[in-house]
């Protein structure tokens, strides 16, 4: 029973304090904390808010909102502000208690009612819509209240600090303002909170702040003026919420913070001509209005910088979406290669030839030996060292065209009628098709509406349609139709030129190998939710401690290692690939060196392969200030790694950033399944990893 309580209080001070750090979109209980202390120096705005807070969380509560439901962070910061909004006027008395109560439980239903229909028919954010309604509300009406008594003691004007220059003090009192107290010292806390926990936050706020100051002072001609501006924490809020959280930070995504921030201006002062009748503020309006508008017409553009990542602090952001942006591209169509053996681009994308225009992005290919596509003179289709081997599957799917009925041309001739030839056009179940064309006469082994597997026998390469030599054409398309415009895509799984897996895209006169996977090595990396791996960790030598890695899956179906402190190694298979797709934890976590060791691993048995990886910030403790810079230039400092394997199963690596070396690694495979042994040398630091059995 004692158990249960404290875990009761504990849940209630964690959602206290993230409701006061949600102000400025942020869920960290320290700067919850902070902010809480801050706004003590006005008891009525203290005491208020939380009297708010708790109305909240106790109605939610009772009327069955559970506290793990989405809308709930959203209901307390709004129900937060509102009893600010009450103690900034009044004094605590039964009456302001009640108007407290009374109001905070109208924004919760306000909350849960906006909040749903936005994102039901916008898929928005609610930001604090609610408080603007609540706050307007209780304005308006408080002037029929009589028996409420106004605050006369709330200008506390000490808490300034009157030697700052204007345009420093301006700052702060806009960053006071969204707790309701316009004064230096609790400004300067909160921004100082801010940049505590998070840099990007902090330069976008300030930025934002002073862009729209510049605005003003350009409209309304006098910069005093601009400063006097009540309504400039919305520039704050602004910055915050487009800079810091719902947009990854990047040059354009400061750019396009400046032009709401512009916008910003024009609503404030527009809406301040009606507020103004009624003798009240606009509140958060302009703010909620302007990235209400940018998140939605983004998201509906598919604006590639839209943060999707789920991270509220925008260096975790960024550093999550560099390493998908640099690891993986599941959005290009991506094929296996459609035969087995080495082959030769003949020609490839925006080719010399035939791949131009609505059709550049295609592969032709061709098998050469010694720098030549046949034996003896070439005279003959059958000379020609491709002519008659086998098509396979590039993808599963459904085959949902064939044409089999066109003569191999002779040597030197083309049909110009047919130009695709004989061809087979696949379904693939991510929504595209491909096809494959200029195959043999008669060797098509597939019907139409045939349900095909990748690297099933589906035909034989030969020289149909407009085709002097026989080749195999290879594209992706978005339609069904023979002779469709292509699109951009990729292959999976191969080596090119006799060693690296690297390339994304094919160039003339490379040679590809398909890699056949390795059920053996697969199975290797096939783990077992429970399992548990344990380790011992070697620095100089030295036995630090004991590692136990267990596998665990999270709400997403993603299967994750994970130590005692719940440091986090996400793991899968992508594209034929073992990789790790993310680490989750802090600097100090052992679960960093696996990520290091083995970012990923082709699945096949191939002992002649090499490939490139990048290594994310996150992984090799790099602090947040460089972040902030980088998110200026994300090719900045960009850390870079190569693997190859030296042996069945023995992976090395050499970990860089452009010339400086990092890290170099070795890791060895246990031979059941999992890592047995890695050996690292990073930062001057040897470090080695033993698998306990």
């Amino acid at each position: 029973m004692e158990e249960n309580k404290t875990s009761a209080w504990k849940d209630f001070i964690k959602e206290l304090l993230h409701a006061y750090s949600n102000l400025f979109f942020i869920r960290n209980q320290v700067l919850g904390l902070i902010l809480l202390c801050a706004t003590m120096f006005n008891r009525n705005i203290a005491v208020s808010g939380i009297l708010g807070l708790v109305t909240a969380l106790l109605f939610s509560r009772f009327i069955g909102i559970k506290k793990d439901d989405p809308v709930n962070k959203l209901l307390t910061y709004n129900a937060l502000l509102t009893g600010f909004a009450v103690g900034f006027i009044f004094k605590i008395t039964y009456l302001s208690v009640l108007l407290t109560v009374g109001m905070s439980i109208l924004t919760v239903l306000l909350t849960y009612t906006i909040s749903s229909a936005l994102y039901l028919y916008f898929k928005l954010p609610v930001l604090n819509i609610p408080f603007t309604i609540s706050a307007t509300i209780i304005y308006l009406a408080s002037g029929k209240y009589s028996s409420l008594i106004v605050d006369s003691f709330y200008k506390q004007e000490y808490f300034n600090l009157e030697f700052l220059p204007g345009y420093i003090q301006g700052l702060l009192r806009a960053a006071g303002i969204l707790i309701f107290m316009p004064y230096d010292i609790v400004g300067l806390i909160l921004l100082l909170a801010i940049l505590l926990y998070s840099r990007i936050t902090f330069f976008s706020a300030v930025v934002s702040y002073y862009a729209g100051i510049f605005f003003l002072s350009l409209l309304k001609g006098s910069i005093p003026l601009a400063f006097a501006e009540i309504s400039s924490f919305n520039f704050i809020l602004v910055g915050a919420a487009l800079g810091g959280m719902f947009l990854i930070p990047s040059k354009r995504t400061y750019l396009l913070t400046l032009t709401a921030v512009l916008g910003s201006v024009f609503i404030i002062d527009a809406a301040s001509v009606f507020w103004v009748s009624f003798g009240i503020p606009v509140f958060t309006l302009p703010f909620n209005l302007t990235v209400l508008l940018y998140i939605y017409v983004l998201g509906s553009v598919k604006y590639v910088m839209m943060n999707s990542t789920g991270l509220e602090q925008p260096e975790m952001a960024l550093v999550d979406h560099l390493n998908y942006a640099n690891r993986f591209d599941w959005v290009t169509p991506s094929i296996n290669l459609p035969f087995s053996g080495k082959w030769t681009v003949y020609q490839g994308f925006d080719g010399e030839w035939t791949h131009k225009g609505f059709w550049k992005y295609a592969y032709d290919f061709v098998i050469s030996e010694n720098d030549r596509t046949h034996a003896d003179d070439g005279s003959g289709k059958e000379d020609y060292f491709c002519f008659g081997k086998p098509v396979l599957s590039p993808a599963d799917g459904t085959v949902v065209e064939v044409f089999d009925d066109l003569e191999d041309n002779d040597i030197g001739e083309v049909d110009k009628a047919s130009n695709w030839g004989n061809y087979i056009i696949i379904y693939v179940y991510s929504g595209y098709y491909i096809e494959l064309s200029h195959l043999k006469k008669g060797s098509v082994k597939v019907k139409k509406n045939d349900q095909v597997t990748k690297g099933q026998l589906i035909a034989e390469c030969g020289n149909s349609g407009y085709s002097p030599e026989p080749h195999l054409h290879v594209q992706v398309q978005l339609s069904h139709l023979i002779g469709s415009p292509g699109v951009e895509f990729t292959f999976n799984s191969f080596k090119i030129n006799g060693g690296d897996t690297a390339v994304k895209y094919l160039e003339k006169s490379d040679t590809v190998i398909p890699l056949a996977t390795s059920k053996s090595l697969s199975r290797k990396f096939q783990f077992v939710l429970d399992e548990e791996y344990k380790y011992n960790i070697f620095v100089n030598e030295t036995n630090t401690e004991k590692l136990v890695l267990s596998v665990k899956m999270d709400t997403s179906g993603t299967y994750y290692f994970c130590d005692a402190e719940d440091n986090r190694l996400y793991f899968g298979t992508d594209k034929d690939r073992f990789v790790y797709y993310k680490y989750e934890g802090g600097n100090n976590s052992s679960c960093r060196y696996f990520f290091l060791a083995l970012p990923s691993i082709p699945l096949t048995d191939d002992e002649d392969i090499g490939w490139e990886e990048f290594v994310p910030d996150n992984i090799l403790k790099a602090s947040n200030m460089p972040l902030l810079v980088k998110s200026f230039n994300h090719k900045m400092n960009r850390v870079s790694a190569y693997y190859r394997r030296s042996g069945k199963d023995i992976v090395e690596g050499r970990i860089s950033a452009g010339e400086i070396k990092i890290a170099e690694t070795k890791l060895f495979l246990d031979g059941r399944k999992g890592i047995g042994k890695i050996e690292l040398d990073l930062n001057g630091n040897k470090i080695r990893i033993d698998r306990l059995q």
